[in-house]
């Protein structure tokens, strides 16, 4: 039985290892997160593949566009160079390469589509692909999409009504249940301080998963490890972390609280 919240390591475990890589993703998954969260672009060639920004200057050793490079001129630069430990060498990966490690130890997956940064045709192509995708090897029930584009996740549910999709927010949303209905959400994406009892009580009457998200300084004054505390007492489905280790931890300590019993 899979413990509540879900921890999903952000962009892997990205305190630990450089994110969006496989290594940040399988040490995620060592650390005992349930699963991860994932930023997609796609390349010059039309491969999709994990990054966080739509260019590649402040992860790699290179510059430039994601969307004005091909696979292979990506593929031969270093990802992981200027982490601790021991990653250089790390390369980007695919989304297929993603798939087949969700597979292989049984992941949850968010991708989240990073719409945000050009609002044309080209990210709706990159998340109706992804989608297919996820429909063509059965993962529907281990894979959700979502984008701070809300826009974008209403188009995408129309195109494949069988994925999940989920709003992402900073800010509390108004008349939650009424507004991911235009939608067809399946999920809110708030960040921690959009979590309040108002914001869990009209997620659990629309019948809305919350996964939430964890704040950087300056925009939270609590410390990772504080936010996720409030997450767990908050009751979400899921927390997006950066530090999936200590989140597993803090919601075994919660756990043994609520029951009495060590786990």
């Amino acid at each position: 039985m899979t413990a509540s919240p879900l921890i999903l390591g952000h962009r892997g475990a990205m305190a630990y290892a450089p994110e969006n890589t496989l290594e940040a993703f399988e040490l995620g998954a060592d650390q005992g997160a349930d699963g991860m969260e994932i930023d997609i672009h796609t390349t010059k060639d039309g491969v999709i593949v994990a990054i966080h920004d739509d260019t590649i200057d402040r992860t790699s050793n290179g510059t430039g566009r994601v969307s004005e490079l091909t696979f292979a001129e990506l593929r031969r630069l270093d990802f992981g160079t200027g982490n601790a430990g021991d990653y250089a060498g790390a390369l980007i990966p695919t989304l297929d390469e993603i798939f087949d490690l969700v597979e292989r130890r049984s992941l949850v997956l968010n991708i989240e589509v990073k719409d945000i940064y050009r609002h044309d045709a080209t990210y709706g192509e990159l998340a109706r692909r992804a989608a297919d995708e996820v429909l063509r090897r059965g993962l529907n029930e281990q894979v959700f999409f979502s984008s701070f584009n809300h826009t974008s996740m209403a188009q995408l549910k129309i195109s494949h009504p069988d994925v999940r999709t989920g709003l992402l927010h900073m800010m509390s949303l108004h008349e939650i249940g009424h507004y991911a209905a235009t939608t067809q959400a399946d999920a809110i994406h708030p960040a921690q301080l959009a979590v309040t009892p108002e914001t869990m009580e009209q997620a659990r009457a629309a019948d809305l998963r919350v996964n939430a998200w964890t704040m950087p300084a300056p925009f939270s004054s609590l410390s990772e490890t504080e936010q996720i505390e409030q997450l767990i007492a908050a009751g979400v489905d899921s927390i997006i972390t950066n530090i999936p280790d200590v989140a597993v931890a803090q919601r075994a300590a919660a756990a043994t609280l609520s029951t009495g019993v060590l786990v």
